[in-house]
């Protein structure tokens, strides 16, 4: 699987759906998927996709709306980071349900392997298992900058660091490509 299109379709799926009004997507002649903010010249099945904003998603469990105060924080301060952590929540969802989109049409598209989607699926589930509301409300340092992250709807790969490590290894590879004779 080539690394630079993994990144740019990782770096695709950690945009922000805030940014773009509307969103096109259509498959080319070679059979790659397109997202655009501007529909192709000369094709006819474009479809417009729906961005559906501050969707949650199904089967989290509820968690109290009341203020919680946690290590002495003025209630107040409270309601400014519970709205956070919720808006974080919704991106993680939309993010994720991109990812597991985007991992399924990449292996039937045979551009990786079952074992390597079942992987992704895995890791997925376990993003989900760790993103909580709860994890969020109670975070400090370094984790609650990733769930800041998170909520202005930067992605996981990016919040996570992932991206910033896949880049990294592409540039190694890139590096140890050019030295070899």
């Amino acid at each position: 699987m080539p690394i630079r299109q993994t990144l740019a379709l990782l770096l695709l799926c950690s945009l922000s759906n805030q940014a773009l009004s509307q969103v096109y997507t259509w498959v080319d002649e070679k059979g790659q998927k397109h997202f655009s903010s501007q529909p192709p010249a000369a094709q006819q099945s474009v479809e417009a996709v729906t961005i559906k904003q501050g969707y949650a998603g199904e089967g989290r469990t509820a968690v109290p709306t009341a203020p919680v105060e946690v290590a002495g924080e003025a209630v107040a301060g409270k309601v400014s980071r519970r709205e956070m952590c919720q808006s974080a929540m919704r991106w993680t969802a939309i993010d994720l349900q991109n990812l597991r989109e985007i991992a399924q049409e990449r292996q039937d598209a045979g551009r990786i392997t079952a074992a390597e989607y079942e992987q992704v699926q895995t890791n997925l589930a376990g993003a989900e298992q760790r993103i909580t509301l709860q994890d969020c409300l109670t975070s400090s340092a370094e984790e609650q900058q990733r769930y800041e992250c998170l909520s202005k709807g930067a992605g996981v790969l990016a919040c996570s660091g992932l991206l910033s490590a896949a880049m990294d290894e592409a540039e190694k590879e890139a590096r140890a490509r050019t030295r070899k004779p």
